[in-house]
């Protein structure tokens, strides 16, 4: 049978999810559904750190949707909990964050597709022109049996739309004699903080694990006026911090537990409603915080992320893929996502109390596990969770 290689990327330099707020869209509000329930997902298979992009599993997805039939596209819709049959509606959404720039570079977002077919492999019209329409996708014709080329192609275009952060992202042994498209997807974040954290403010700290054990890692300090809360959901008690970036249109939002709660409690809450509710509840208010310099990479099998949420049919052989190619025998043979991460001092001109600690009545001090979201506050859309 004939395979497709399905590859999802996404690079963000200063954490993950967009999000909106408040969060009125029946669509928004589906994308936030699909970033908790794949959490909850990898939650089950990885212990560490866990980080992932919804907003790139759902590109790649309506990607296959605009070709897939029957059960495959039914599986979709339910996974992306789509309603209704107005196909432009659905990705209007999507289609807003290929148009976010930054007109005074206050920060870089990138989101670009690619579909590399197979010379001689015959796709439909309809599937090609669709994918440019919605999703701006760049289709290149490759020939798989020159692996090696193939394989440099794709990791040049990644590394590029990436600004160098991804590399090597394929390897020759990836591609089959039978491969006869992959889809990608590139993601890229990059923000500066609009108040600075001081490389002098910052320090080496102990920090717990989620297996209650210590380490000593460089925490970030600073003083500033930010949107700030303190919750308690069931007896789980714990606080939620928005850290703007320079320019407002993208903010860090991160989820503390309370000294004598464990991370573990606080995911059991984690539903879309609730995130809202963060987004809704939080008020401006003076916070003293330390919050960890870090950098993680991960890279997640989505496929089997997306098995758990009963999206199979379009890795078996059989699915309906007839709107992508009159070839009955066509599924998708791999799907990965890979991700990388960094948190730093960055940021734009600092504060003239960034560097001084003084006594304000709120602290956060994430010196223990934590849950973050990057928010983009113009659209509804996320990309993900990540967990220290």
């Amino acid at each position: 049978m004939r395979s497709a290689l399905f590859q999802s990327l996404l690079l963000t330099i200063a954490g993950m999810s967009l999000t909106s707020s408040p969060i009125s869209n029946p669509m928004a509000e589906g994308t936030i559904q699909l970033a908790v329930d794949l959490y909850h997902a990898l939650h089950c298979s990885l212990k560490e750190n866990i980080i992932h992009s919804p907003l790139g599993a759902a590109v790649l997805l309506r990607m296959v949707q605009l070709g897939a039939k029957g059960k495959a596209l039914n599986e979709i819709r339910q996974a992306l909990k789509l309603q209704g049959n107005e196909d432009g509606e659905e990705f209007s959404l999507l289609q807003t964050l290929f148009s976010v720039s930054s007109e005074k570079k206050e920060f870089t977002f990138n989101l670009a597709n690619a579909l590399y077919l197979q010379e001689g492999f015959i796709v439909k019209e309809q599937y090609l022109h669709s994918n440019k329409e919605f999703f701006q996708t760049a289709i290149k014709l490759v020939n798989f049996q020159d692996t090696k080329a193939c394989a440099e192609a794709i990791s040049t275009w990644v590394e590029k739309k990436t600004d160098g952060k991804i590399k090597n992202i394929v390897s020759s042994e990836e591609f089959g004699p039978l491969t006869r498209l992959i889809l990608v997807n590139a993601i890229y974040f990059k923000g500066d903080w609009k108040q600075k954290f001081s490389p002098e403010a910052t320090h080496e700290m102990a920090f717990t694990k989620r297996d209650g054990s210590v380490t000593k890692i460089p925490m970030m300090n600073l003083q500033l006026r930010a949107k700030f809360g303190h919750f308690s959901d069931n007896n789980v008690s714990y606080q939620v911090l928005e850290l703007p970036y320079k320019g407002k249109e993208f903010s860090l939002v991160l989820i503390l537990p309370s000294e004598d709660v464990t991370i573990e409690e606080v995911e059991k809450l984690i539903t879309a409603q609730l995130i809202k509710d963060w987004f809704a509840e939080t008020k401006e208010d003076d916070v003293e915080i330390s919050i960890p310099r870090f950098k993680i990479e991960q890279t997640v099998n989505l496929q089997e992320t997306l098995h758990s949420l009963n999206v199979t049919e379009i890795f078996s052989g059989g699915c309906n893929l007839s709107g992508i190619t009159e070839s009955s025998d066509i599924y998708i043979s791999k799907a990965i996502q890979k991700v990388c991460i960094e948190v730093n001092e960055d940021g734009s001109e600092a504060a003239a109390s960034s560097t001084i600690m003084s006594m304000s009545h709120n602290q956060f001090v994430a010196n223990r596990p934590f849950l973050f979201i990057l928010k983009h506050n113009p659209t509804g859309k996320t990309t993900g969770f990540t967990l220290s």
